[in-house]
């Protein structure tokens, strides 16, 4: 139903695909909130390296697109070990 209301509104399927990933990344993460900082750095990797190699197949095209999807996964890992390992430091400090 949410599909057919994009798809309505003139968005293409492979960007409604883009959008539902996004948003069912996020609520798994959210359950982040009860692990360790090293399983969260694990978890914020992960998660990273999909949103960033999706955004950079979107963004590549023809022949660097293989390219672009490959520097996204790797950049989207980084950033997101790095963001998700610093996101509980301050409640941990005793």
């Amino acid at each position: 139903m949410i599909k057919k209301y994009f798809i309505s509104m003139g968005y293409s399927m492979k960007k409604v695909n883009l959008f539902v990933l996004i948003g069912v990344l996020l609520v798994g993460l959210s359950a982040c909130d009860t692990m360790s900082p090293d399983e969260r750095r694990v978890a914020g990797g992960l998660g990273g390296a999909a949103v960033g190699g999706l955004l950079g197949n979107q963004i590549g095209g023809g022949s660097g697109r293989t390219v672009a999807t490959i520097a996204g996964a790797g950049v989207g890992a980084v950033a997101g070990s790095q963001l998700a390992g610093s996101s509980g430091y301050r409640y941990n400090r005793y």
